[in-house]
């Protein structure tokens, strides 16, 4: 199973992974899909820019202590 797991990989690799709205880029979506990937609300009033957090997600510290269900 590791061995056709790794073969799959090798002709598959993983894409870069990226931070955004989720349900975007989605190949074919359904239109429920499609209104997923809108934001219920207009960014334009928020105090501060929720696309330029989520690309800065990665640089926050993360303790997997402090999630006693992580994982479960």
């Amino acid at each position: 199973m590791k061995l056709r797991h790794e073969l799959w990989k090798k002709k598959y690799p993983d894409a870069k992974e990226v931070h955004g709205i989720p349900w975007t880029g989605i190949e074919n979506p359904t239109p429920e899909v499609q209104a997923l990937a809108k934001p219920k609300l207009d960014l334009k009033k928020l105090p501060f820019d929720p696309l330029e957090y989520v690309e800065h997600l990665d640089q926050l510290p993360f303790d997997s202590n402090m999630d006693p269900d992580l994982g479960k």
